[in-house]
């Protein structure tokens, strides 16, 4: 009866997150402004909230059954991660003046430094070997940061080597390229099949004047047809997701990708928003990087060895993921601020924009 009612209120709750404050558009109109910083932030949230539930199902979802819903969501939550930060990069390259200027220090510090912070945490809680402490400083214990830090210095070089038109074309190479070269390293796949929504991000960013006149016309036509080619490679790679074939992976990164552009597609009727939202929106970095760390702790690490009979029960391990999490990266995210506060000698207020991730 208890784990029937945590399942339900599991739904229930995400549920609620993810709708309260919604904002629709009025019949034949669309919002002007349809992908700005406010929707970015609440759609970086949702990508929190559900990569950690899917991360969690892992663990819970023979108990709390309502899980399973989130078991095949994490590629395509990265992806929304990716996607909007390909397309913040290029509008900063085509809306200010000297981006590039002084773009390692904001944008490489930005990620850098939590990384580093939780790192500490992770070699200090696992007892680790100079040899896997080096893999971990390398980011290898944690994929998404070395490919968001591969395709900034990525994006930078493009910038400063190809005009304007030809930067896009430059920087999708330059991602397919590390598809490839990670792929033939035998690297899970997961390194991967997300990253594609990168190139799409710059490249929307880079037409969206195109690409709303596009989807404007038919919108709910163009809209239907993009959501059932999401849905059918969904439903495919939910069933082969084991599969390393090439046909498998095609599919997959076909799927993210399309989730990826069904959010911008999607902005300009619907508009997140709400204070819970923005909030894992503005530490979606360290929401990602500590989650881990306590699904493990909790269960086979650090915190399990203190208090093992009651992080055995499912009801309380559950908790103390979700309570753990929030709480690490608050504080994760405060140091973070002081630190950068400090490298980049700004007022800290202006460090609370970090790099769209």
């Amino acid at each position: 009866m208890v784990t029937t009612a945590i399942s339900a209120a599991i739904i229930v709750f995400t549920l609620l997150i993810l709708v309260c404050g919604v904002r629709f558009a009025k019949k034949r109109e669309f919002f002007e402004d349809y992908f700005s910083v406010s929707q970015t932030q609440s759609i970086k949230g949702m990508c929190a909230l559900l990569i950690l539930l899917s991360h969690i199902c892992m663990y819970l979802a023979d108990t709390y059954f309502t899980l399973y819903a989130f078991k095949y969501m994490g590629a395509i939550m990265v992806a929304g991660f990716f996607f909007v930060s390909g397309y913040g990069l290029q509008y900063g390259l085509m809306n200010k003046n000297d981006y590039l200027k002084g773009f390692f220090s904001k944008r490489m510090l930005s990620i850098a430094v939590p990384f580093y912070i939780i790192n500490i945490f992770y070699i200090v809680t696992n007892n680790m070997d100079f040899q896997n402490i080096l893999i971990s400083l390398t980011g290898f214990n944690l994929w998404f940061v070395m490919a968001i830090a591969i395709f900034y210095i990525g994006f930078y070089i493009c910038g400063k080597l190809f005009v304007s038109n030809r930067q896009p074309i430059a920087m999708t190479v330059f991602v397919v390229l590390y598809i490839i070269i990670m792929n033939l390293c035998g690297l899970g796949l997961w390194w991967t099949n997300s990253c594609l929504a990168f190139a799409a991000g710059i490249w929307v960013c880079y037409g969206k004047d195109a690409f709303t006149r596009f989807f404007q016309k038919q919108y709910f036509l163009k809209t239907l047809i993009m959501f059932i080619i999401f849905a059918l490679s969904y439903v495919y790679y939910s069933h082969h997701n084991n599969d390393r074939t090439l046909p498998v992976f095609i599919i997959t990164v076909i799927n993210t990708t399309s989730f990826a552009l069904l959010l911008m597609v999607l902005s300009m009727k619907i508009q997140l928003g709400n204070m819970v939202l923005r909030f894992l929106g503005k530490m979606s970095l360290e929401l990602y990087l500590t989650h881990a760390l306590w699904i493990t702790w909790l269960r086979m690490g650090f915190w399990y060895n203190l208090a093992p009979t009651h992080l055995d029960k499912d009801e309380v391990y559950l908790v103390c993921i979700i309570a753990g999490t929030v709480v690490m990266s608050v504080l994760v995210h405060t140091v973070s601020g002081l630190i950068l506060n400090i490298l980049l000698r700004k007022p800290h207020k202006s460090i609370e924009k970090k790099a769209e991730l």
